[in-house]
């Protein structure tokens, strides 16, 4: 339930069935009564399947009383194939004294699980820690389950979703990280890679960019070639969702994070001198759980992109 303030109006989504599977046929209702002490003018109600950018179905409603009660209804359907939150979603916008305008919104959200089911072409699943499973989901979403004791000091342990071949000489590689979960040690990370080769840095080329649970960003490169992280760059504090971004020219990569998406702050500038032609792009995650045996995380993705600078 949505009201716009302690006045209203009261805006609520529900569904039919309830707890919709995915791919179930679905009947949503938006109910929207005014509690406010004044008419709503030029009301308009926008109805929004899941995963949606623009409004399923416009309904003008016109003037609205004070303790006008409306419904309406949508057909519509469960997504197949997706995990996490989906909402269906209502959005009513009305004028006030016919010179100001406001709005109110309100969902109805379904939590489905994550489990693991494999990942398909183009992406290749690889993985050096424990207990390493995945995922992919519409729309978009890749899903890592790892153990792992670090990715750096002298370890390499971790699970990697990864596109063969992507990274090309010049090349931005872009992820938004939706969350890290399952794990009470504060060093998990989850983030981007590129190598000549990720199942086998030691072939050259290797720089992540993770964002920890609770310890903040790192970037860290090989820098001899040797298949070991050794340089380091990043700190402050950890949040999530984060968008990262590796960019490549030739041997030099450089890296950057942002909250939305928007304002890219750089994080750091390394020479990877050991990298050469195309190499893969991916994902990685570990748990970190050198000083937690037997902890593993869960690494959610979205948004994940390989393009030309």
């Amino acid at each position: 339930m949505t009201g716009l303030d302690s006045l209203g109006p009261t805006l609520t989504v529900t569904t039919v069935p309830a707890d919709p599977a995915g791919g179930d046929t679905v009947t949503a209702t938006a109910r929207l009564t005014n509690d406010c002490p004044f008419p709503l003018r030029d009301a308009v109600l926008y109805l929004i399947d899941p995963g949606a950018t623009t409004a399923t179905k416009t309904i003008p409603l016109g003037d609205l009383r004070r303790g006008a009660k409306v419904s309406r209804s949508w057909q519509t359907a469960m997504p197949a194939d997706v995990a996490g939150d989906v909402s269906f979603t209502a959005h009513l916008v009305f004028d006030v004294d016919g010179h100001s305008s406001d709005c109110a919104r309100a969902a109805r959200t379904v939590s489905v699980p994550y489990e693991p089911n494999g990942v398909r072409e183009p992406y290749t699943a690889f993985a050096t820690a424990d207990d390493a499973e995945f995922g992919q989901y519409a729309p978009g979403q890749l899903v890592i389950w790892a153990g792992g004791r670090d990715l750096s000091g002298g370890t390499d342990e971790k699970g990697v979703v990864y596109l063969p071949g992507a990274a090309a000489e010049s090349c931005v590689v872009q992820v938004r990280t939706v969350g890290l979960t399952g794990s009470d040690n504060p060093s998990a990370k989850s983030g981007l890679a590129v190598a000549n080769d990720l199942t086998a840095p030691g072939k050259g080329g290797y720089a992540v960019l993770t964002m920890s649970a609770r310890y903040g960003l790192e970037f860290m490169t090989d820098s001899d070639g040797d298949g070991h992280l050794d340089t380091w760059a990043g700190g402050g504090g950890s949040y999530h969702p984060a968008w990262l971004r590796l960019v490549r020219s030739g041997t030099t990569c450089t890296a950057y994070a942002t909250g939305n998406g928007l304002a890219w702050e750089r994080i750091g500038t390394a020479t990877v001198a050991s990298a050469s032609g195309a190499g893969d792009a991916g994902l990685v995650a570990s748990a970190v759980n050198a000083n937690y045996p037997g902890t593993t995380v869960r690494a959610v993705f979205d948004h994940f992109s390989v393009e030309a600078p």
